[in-house]
């Protein structure tokens, strides 16, 4: 993955500002996630319901249990969509038989029931990690995922809610007759052969619940997963230096560049300028160095001068020179 391309900022954040990333993703590519889910799972339960067509419990069972080979389609999406290759409708259903493929039994097994799900699930199958390495990733990335239970504990009472809400909302639309209370009571003592269609409009009504929160569930372990990857990484130091490498990779071709034009100019004008001129430019410049005369104050060129302040301040020499101290 280029994390360059990515179509959001890859940087340390907080657990549940994390989390508003993930649902920030899922609206973001809302089409595409809640349309493959539903046309991965509402055949499925229909054909769960014509099988157990006397057993519905038994049809929602069987559907709420594959639930996490359904989370696999959502993430695949996601993992693309954040770099920059946001597969199709129809790539995303072909890929989703190949991503069944990684630990699937594990998965509907002694791992179905871990509060952790959303945010390990990226370590098989993004990773493809087994055994060992799966074990040691996972203790380096789990110290904080306390967050993704928790989420997890708040998608089961979202679930809940969402799906009682559902069943009260098609309540309130059945006909004013329907709802007295005498007539609930008369259809309440009816056979329960009688009330199997209202068990599977109820599995209906959660399946439809799911496609709205499932893609979200997703996406807020997967970009819990990415946070902490890039606190271990440190993925916002290598994008900061890649920028600045990019920068002064720029900056440095603009310097070579106009070193590549000065410098040939001066090396020619050193090479055209004749030895006397230089030499005669030196001594025009440079300040005569006193003679040497052993015998030092006395001598006569020395006593026998006129001095007045301009020729001092000029020394001697009748140049003007300074000293360093």
């Amino acid at each position: 993955m280029s994390l360059s391309a990515a179509e959001a900022a890859l940087r340390p954040r907080s657990a549940w500002e994390a989390v508003d990333l993930g649902v920030h993703l899922v609206q973001r590519h809302a089409g595409l996630l809640l349309g493959s889910w539903a046309l991965l799972t509402l055949p499925l339960l229909a054909l769960l319901g014509l099988l157990f067509r006397e057993q519905p419990s038994i049809a929602l069972l069987l559907f709420w249990w594959l639930k996490p080979a359904f989370e696999r389609l959502p993430l695949h999406i996601l993992s693309r969509a954040l770099f920059g290759a946001t597969p199709t409708l129809g790539q995303a259903l072909r890929a989703w038989p190949a991503l069944l493929r990684g630990e699937l039994l594990a998965s509907l097994t002694w791992r179905r029931f871990s509060l952790s799900r959303s945010f390990t699930l990226p370590l098989t199958q993004l990773e493809n990690l087994r055994g060992s390495a799966r074990r040691q990733r996972l203790h380096a990335l789990g110290r904080r995922s306390g967050v993704a239970r928790w989420l997890t504990l708040l998608g089961m009472h979202v679930e809940l809610l969402l799906w009682a809400g559902l069943l009260v909302l098609i309540y309130l639309m059945l006909p004013e007759q329907l709802r007295d209370p005498l007539t609930l009571a008369s259809a309440v003592l009816r056979p329960p052969q009688e009330w199997l269609w209202l068990e599977h409009l109820s599995n209906a009504c959660y399946a439809l619940v799911l496609v709205v929160w499932e893609p979200v569930y997703v996406a807020c372990g997967f970009s819990l997963y990415l946070n902490r990857r890039s606190e271990l990484e440190a993925w916002d130091l290598e994008l900061a230096f890649r920028r600045l490498l990019e920068r002064l990779g720029q900056a440095g071709l603009v310097v070579l560049l106009g070193l590549a034009l000065l410098l040939p100019g001066r090396t020619a004008l050193a090479e055209t300028a004749p030895p006397e001129t230089a030499a005669a430019v030196l001594e025009s410049t440079a300040c005569p160095l006193p003679v040497t005369d052993a015998a030092g104050p006395e001598a006569p060129r020395l006593t026998h001068q006129p001095l007045s302040r301009p020729r001092a301040a000029r020394g001697s020499c009748g140049h003007s020179c300074s000293t360093l101290a």
